[in-house]
């Protein structure tokens, strides 16, 4: 019993490990970002293979932010700013923090796309824009052009 599993962890250890590590190397532009260990990071990069450029999103300056938009569907309560971005909730009414691209999809005409109150798809670039653009309008701070949050040909940092 022992060798056995001493040869299935053995197994783990050189070949199901290094393929993980291994498949985000090789992932196809587009795909969703890896999430990272740390989800307090100062910055995050979302579209990294976008026509337009990467966009490096302050991640931690907008945690307490609250959508002030009132049409916003997403609204947070009272300093529960994740809310409002990771709008899912469990049974328990917790919020779930999950990543934009787990339910919205890269592909447009995905049938695993959510749909709005309008009943029209919204992929993932669509959430996105939807999500900040009328934040930033909403606030009247922060980008609200196609090059104010994409930077071509700039290598966004990543970290502190």
């Amino acid at each position: 019993m022992r060798m056995k599993l001493a040869v299935i962890a053995l197994y783990l250890l050189l070949i199901v490990m290094p393929a993980a590590l291994f498949a985000e190397t090789f992932a196809q532009p587009g795909d969703a970002q890896q999430p990272t260990a740390d989800a307090t990071q100062k910055v995050i990069v979302l579209d990294n293979w976008g026509r337009r450029g990467a966009v490096s999103f302050d991640h931690r300056g907008h945690e307490a932010v609250i959508n002030p938009d009132g049409e916003w569907p997403h609204k947070a309560k009272k300093g529960a700013g994740c809310a409002g971005c990771h709008h899912t909730i469990n049974a328990n009414g917790l919020t779930q923090l999950w990543k934009c691209n787990v339910c919205h999809h890269r592909r447009e005409g995905d049938p695993r796309n959510p749909k709005n109150r309008d009943y029209d798809e919204v992929m993932a670039e669509r959430a996105f824009h939807d999500s900040c653009i009328e934040c930033h309008r909403a606030s009247n701070k922060g980008p609200v052009t196609c090059s104010g949050c994409h930077k071509l040909g700039v290598t966004p940092t990543v970290g502190d």
